[in-house]
């Protein structure tokens, strides 16, 4: 699902929300202008979950490098090497855009 479509349904979502709040809603689903297909919500749900985790900061696994010594740093994530600590210490996987903390 795409990011425009998720922001689309969560926008529905809200307008359900502030009718309901505002008294404004007969409770009666099947005839809103607002309902949406359940199968659309779940996968809207699970996708925007997924990714806000991938903007929580996790730690890099560091392990040193057998041939230079140096310390090279793997996403936590998907288990891609990232970078080697002294060259760059990224922000993001590049490989699953996990966010990440040296």
């Amino acid at each position: 699902m795409t990011t425009k479509r998720i922001i689309e349904l969560l926008e529905i979502e809200h307008q359900c929300l502030l009718r309901n709040t505002n008294n404004e809603c007969d409770r009666n689903c099947e005839k809103c202008d607002l309902v949406q297909n359940d199968g659309d919500l779940h996968e809207m749900y699970t996708d925007a979950i997924t990714l806000l985790k991938k903007q929580e900061v996790k730690r890099v696994i560091c392990i040193a490098d057998s041939i230079e010594g140096m310390e090279v740093g793997y996403c936590p994530s998907c288990g891609r090497h990232i970078a080697n600590k002294k060259i760059d210490e990224t922000k993001f996987c590049k490989f699953c855009g996990q966010a990440v903390k040296w």
